[in-house]
């Protein structure tokens, strides 16, 4: 053990610019909590929907899991994703 005690504590709150609330894929703490709801609840239909909602250049995949050799899971293994597409039309 340490007898080193820190003394730093940050309670300050760096609230986001306008233009990054406006622009974010996320609105804010209530859509952030309802996405943690959501996937908690589902959690295969959660990492379904969002890749097909957000992914272009996507070959379609028919599960976003297999465990069937946990744990060395395999994700999208059906599917394809071109990924520099992805990337250039975030610009």
């Amino acid at each position: 053990m340490s007898n080193i005690e820190s003394v730093l504590h940050e309670t300050r709150v760096f609230e986001p610019s306008p233009e990054a609330v406006r622009d974010a894929a996320v609105s804010g703490m209530d859509a952030y909590r309802a996405l943690c709801a959501e996937a908690e609840r589902n959690p295969s239909g959660f990492l379904s929907r969002l890749p097909r909602k957000t992914c272009c250049g996507t070959d379609r995949f028919r599960a976003c899991w297999d465990e069937s050799k946990a744990p060395f899971y395999r994700w999208f293994d059906d599917g394809e994703l071109n990924a520099s597409y992805n990337c250039w039309i975030g610009i």
